[in-house]
């Protein structure tokens, strides 16, 4: 398989097919190890037992705590224009 490097914000990408992912038995949010040795990219799927997922220091729920429309600003949102909604 041949792709290309494309640029993600300040990152750079690669895009992995179904059927490579599917070959490596890898799917979306699969945990893994990237090592470089020499000139080469490795990337290797994480054992189950390391199935620890990443440990952020705030969930969803810390930090939608609070918040309000007034809160979150919903008072300063603009209302759309006509060529805006198609109308």
């Amino acid at each position: 398989m041949h792709t290309e490097i494309k640029r993600w914000g300040n990152s750079a990408a690669i895009r992995l097919s179904s059927k490579l992912l599917a070959a490596t038995r890898l799917e979306i949010s699969s945990l893994i190890s990237i090592e470089v040795e020499g000139n080469r990219i490795i990337i290797q799927a994480l054992p189950e037992e390391t199935g620890r997922r990443l440990s952020l220091p705030y969930s969803e729920e810390d930090l939608l705590a609070g918040l309000t429309p007034e809160t979150a600003h919903a008072d300063a949102l603009a209302e759309l224009s006509a060529v805006e909604t198609g109308d």
